[in-house]
């Protein structure tokens, strides 16, 4: 009963806004509104939503590892891509023997990681930080976008599986067999992109995901996380082993990212290369600075919002200038982020007028 009590306190941790009960109020109305969605969306407008929910971990992982921790990763695209496709082969492969996406998903999910751990062991242990670290990861994803555009051809199967260059894994490489979607018994409970299993799953993740990054940025990691972002010197001088803790956090955040590449393939049974592009780098980091770079809740409000605002804007030529003139304005008027800044004031204000009330008292 204890560590439970202890957790569910640190839901309410000063790391993360929303500590009062109006805002869990509002938090439980929009939870409810979500499990109702798609009683009143039309199949369509479920299937975007869906989708909209699967780049929640793609921006929480970004937040994370940038927001918290202090360093700027423009590859996170990267763990998406490679946890898409590595669950893609690994589900063509293996779906017809085990009846079932467990493994999978176990792999889609390690791959990843396994990745995050080298390169963060490079890069951390090498003392890279700054623009060194995001520029290493933007050359990796691009070389992984490179490399598999080049797989169209006949040779480029891995066993069943056929990578498909620019076409892509799945639906688009002319050939019959496709990423599964989530089969997690072997009595078939599937969870098709299209259904509304599959929205309930999703949705139901990302609260999930969005409450144990809440625990996890109040708890004594969190604020070690925290000391690395403001003064990373100092924090070794008090005895921590910051390089250890940096790497562990871009492994957290690898797995979070590779969540939003699983989740994607499940929801369209295909990926192409074009994940790991400039574009699908540059979208998380506009989601995250435009909301509020340091905290959870405006990165999700804020990722919602401008992936719907994106999806509408492809309708137009402009598109990325619109988000990059989003991103500038948003730098400029409130370089914290727009929801950050809003509630930092709003708190700034009702601080003044108390502080007047209480003086005239």
């Amino acid at each position: 009963m204890m560590p439970l009590r202890r957790h569910l306190g640190l839901l309410v941790g000063p790391q993360e806004m929303g500590r009062t009960w109006y805002f869990w109020v509002g938090f439980v109305i929009v939870i409810g509104v979500g499990a109702a969605a798609p009683q009143y969306l039309g199949r369509f407008d479920l299937l975007n939503l869906a989708n909209f929910l699967t780049s929640i971990f793609l921006a929480l992982s970004l937040c994370l590892i940038w927001g918290f921790c202090g360093i700027l990763s423009l590859g996170q695209a990267a763990f998406l891509g490679l946890g898409g496709y590595a669950y893609g082969v690994a589900g063509i492969n293996f779906i017809e023997s085990h009846g079932n996406t467990w493994a999978a998903l176990g792999i889609g999910l390690a791959v990843p990681v396994l990745l995050a751990a080298v390169l963060g062991f490079v890069m951390f242990y090498a003392r890279l930080k700054g623009v060194y670290v995001a520029i290493l990861m933007l050359v990796v994803t691009l070389l992984f976008e490179t490399f598999l555009n080049q797989t169209a051809g006949q040779g480029w199967f891995i066993g069943e599986a056929h990578l498909g260059g620019n076409n892509g894994l799945g639906r688009f490489s002319g050939v019959i067999k496709k990423p599964p979607s989530f089969i997690f018994s072997e009595g078939g409970i599937k969870f098709l992109g299209k259904s509304y299993a599959f929205f309930y799953l999703t949705f139901g993740l990302a609260v999930l995901c969005y409450l144990g990054l809440r625990i996890l940025v109040n708890s004594k990691l969190g604020y070690v996380m925290v000391a690395i972002r403001e003064d990373p010197e100092r924090t070794e001088a008090l005895g921590y082993d910051v390089r250890l803790i940096q790497l562990i956090v871009f492994c957290i955040s690898a797995l979070l990212a590779s969540m939003s590449g699983i989740l994607y393939v499940s929801w369209g049974r295909f990926i192409t290369p074009d994940v790991f592009g400039v574009y699908n780098n540059i979208l998380p980091v506009i989601w995250v600075a435009v909301a509020g770079r340091k905290s959870l809740t405006a990165t999700v409000i804020g990722t919602l919002v401008l992936v719907w605002l994106s999806q509408r804007l492809t309708e137009t030529d402009y598109a990325f200038v619109v988000l990059g003139g989003i991103l500038l304005g948003a730098m400029m008027l409130l370089p914290e982020g727009v929801i950050t800044g809003i509630v930092d004031r709003g708190t700034a204000l009702r601080a003044r007028l108390a502080a007047r009330k209480s003086a005239r008292a």
